[in-house]
């Protein structure tokens, strides 16, 4: 069941398509007060302050609470029990409280959302103790369909991070347990990364998964940055020297030189891609790639102090940056270095999009037009 109500999404999400036109001058005052007019309910949205000043009352609301629960109730039906019950509880508060007060990620909603997954894990620690498991992945594993079902029902991007990194952790942890599982973890990982790529990428690309796009986008961000760290000369030689107990300095790790591939090709590909999709995220990795590349080389084969080599890097990215801007002054393989403008093509679709938001106010309940966004790419499908 989804939490919120994914209209008031929708028409959040078009009136800041309205305001980015209108910032473009490709909306009137006037279209832009009937866009906002037609998509009038959207979620309580406050300022990043508020939302911290709220998200610190509702963990205070929710510790309180359960103190109170707890002095009332007391563990007759044990602690885990109390605490689940709180648990559930708090759940119903919250669809109440989203429903009445129309919240989306306003801090209070964040905050109970973490208190209700906290909530259910003295009965997950109860069971895994029960069982007497040893294996920390497994009370791990135990976790993962609470943090499934709350990133369905809520979409909340961390807890969706926490449901990456938990089956990034059960993956690593059975590996790690045999020779052959330490020698292939780093393989195991960039597949483990390019298999949630695919996927969140493709989930990106659709209507239907609008409600979880926040979500999508971290995963697939943790995803590119899993991708590189995993074929990092670097990390695999430390982590590798780390997980076998070699010591200091570490001895040098099989199929080195392919390591050293990824570690040097992985971030041209993403500039690549980020060319190729207009994606902003992958530009800006693949940049951090080349730079944590810099730093590898370096570390290995030291030929300049490092305040040489920082200086040089910021020399050679000041010159690139003068160049790239005189440059693309005129227009070169699609890029250019201005403001964005009217593009006939693009302000025919857009107008297209936009007729259908003034002049129909029911086309939201039947699904926006996504006019060639990537949320991937935090809105980098645009020029430029």
């Amino acid at each position: 069941m989804k939490a919120y109500n994914e209209t008031l999404l929708l028409n959040e999400y078009a009136q800041k398509m309205a305001q980015k036109w209108h910032s473009e001058r490709l909306l009137s005052t006037e279209q832009l007060a009937e866009a906002v007019q037609s998509h009038a309910q959207v979620p309580y949205n406050p300022n990043i302050f508020i939302k911290i000043g709220l998200f610190l009352f509702g963990n205070v609301c929710f510790m309180f609470g359960g103190g109170f629960v707890f002095m009332i109730l007391g563990e007759g039906g044990g602690f885990a029990f109390t605490a689940l019950l709180y648990g559930l509880g708090v759940t119903f508060l919250l669809l109440r409280l989203i429903k009445q007060k129309q919240l989306h990620f306003a801090g209070v909603d964040n905050a109970l959302i973490y208190g209700i997954i906290g909530a259910t894990m003295p009965l997950i620690f109860e069971l895994y103790d029960a069982l007497k498991i040893n294996e920390f992945w497994v009370g791990v594993l135990f976790c993962l369909p609470v943090l499934v079902v709350v990133v369905y029902s809520f979409g909340e991007p961390l807890v969706a991070l926490g449901a990456f990194l938990s089956g990034l952790f059960i993956l690593a942890s059975i590996l790690m347990k045999t020779p052959i599982g330490k020698a292939l973890l780093p393989f195991a990982l960039m597949i483990y990364a390019v298999v949630f790529f695919v996927v969140t990428r493709n989930l990106s690309q659709k209507s239907s998964a609008f409600y979880w796009k926040l979500a999508i986008y971290w995963v697939n961000t943790a995803a590119l940055v899993l991708f590189y760290a995993a074929g990092n000369y670097f990390v695999v030689r430390e982590l590798n020297a780390e997980l076998n107990g070699l010591g200091s300095p570490s001895p040098e790790v099989a199929f080195a030189g392919l390591f050293w591939g990824f570690t040097l090709l992985i971030p041209v590909l993403y500039l690549y891609g980020g060319f190729r999709w207009r994606n902003r995220t992958l530009l800006l990795l693949g940049l951090l790639g080349i730079v944590a590349t810099i730093l590898t080389v370096r570390y290995y084969h030291a030929m300049l102090p490092i305040e040489w080599v920082l200086i040089l890097v910021g020399v050679v990215a000041a010159i690139s940056a003068f160049v790239l801007i005189r440059s693309l002054k005129t227009p070169k393989f699609g890029f250019i270095y201005a403001p964005e403008k009217d593009n006939d093509e693009r302000f025919a679709i857009e107008m297209v999009v936009i007729s259908q938001m003034t002049q129909n106010s029911q086309s939201v309940e039947k699904g926006v037009e996504f006019g060639g966004g990537d949320f991937a790419g935090g809105g980098a499908e645009d020029k430029y």
